[in-house]
């Protein structure tokens, strides 16, 4: 009887186990997404640009990306309700499933290879968001845009070497201000990617993102007004211009073995 008894515990520690589990799948998600950014992602360098790299190979190979992807669909749409919690799950939703579709194309050169001027990527089916299939132009322009604040901007990644690093870290409803501002101040802290000091002409260049959506930074002040914000030592005389050159080059090493035959294809 007592054997019985203790297997029956059992069971109710797993079921209660399993309930709280289930209750939570935000923090889930969250918590699966970090032990993958934190094994399989580095600080580096590519084509001259400091870059959080991206081990695709590995990712490939590690079944917990999949159980990642399966996990991001399945979050109820009601537990991202405040503003706060969606914007960090809609962020870390728009990152994940950029990786994922680099994974479903590797090896490539770029992101956008996978797609053309009148089919581009961004377009193309991505995954399933909170039950929702979705693309990749959607949740950007659609949800993330949507919400008003243009340091989005400096959270999302598609997977390009000149875009704002891939956050360390995920994206948490309970941080999100001060994780925004922590990637604002490091993309324009980035030389030739956020922002580069032309002494010579007395002019800040910035990454041509501050000119495709210009309009979305008017309710910080403009494009300087946002950018001087947090660049105070900016010199008061001097120009911002948006024309730093976009290299959309993978944020993920090929191996020369890879580069030989990708080149063999052509």
């Amino acid at each position: 009887m007592r054997y019985l008894t203790h297997i029956a515990a059992f069971f109710v520690l797993v079921l209660t186990w399993q309930t709280a589990n289930a209750a939570k799948p935000v923090e889930n998600l969250e918590a699966l997404y970090a032990q993958l950014l934190d094994d399989h992602t580095q600080e580096g360098r590519k084509d001259g640009l400091a870059v959080r790299l991206v081990d695709y190979p590995a990712l490939a190979g590690d079944e917990r990306w999949n159980r990642l992807v399966g996990l991001l669909a399945e979050v109820p749409v009601e537990q991202v309700q405040s503003p706060d919690a969606r914007k960090a799950f809609y962020l870390n939703a728009y990152n994940i499933l950029a990786i994922d579709m680099v994974v479903d194309h590797w090896p490539l050169r770029s992101l956008k290879s996978v797609g053309s001027l009148v089919n581009p990527v961004w377009k193309h089916d991505a995954g399933v968001v909170a039950g929702q299939p979705v693309t990749l132009s959607y949740l950007e322009h659609d949800v993330l845009r949507a919400m008003g604040d243009p340091r989005v901007h400096m959270a999302i990644n598609c997977a390009s070497l000149s875009c704002p690093d891939l956050r360390h870290e995920p994206y948490s409803a309970s941080r999100i201000d001060q994780q925004l501002d922590d990637q604002v101040e490091r993309f324009l802290a980035q030389d030739y990617k956020g922002m580069r000091l032309d002494r010579a002409d007395q002019t800040a260049r910035l990454s041509a993102i501050f000119d495709w959506f210009e309009e979305d930074f008017d309710t910080a002040g403009g494009v300087e007004g946002f950018v001087r914000r947090y660049r105070p030592d900016l010199p008061a005389s001097w120009a911002v211009d948006a024309d730093l050159p976009y290299n959309w080059g993978v944020n993920g090493k090929l191996s020369a073995h890879t580069l030989r035959a990708m080149r063999d294809e052509f």
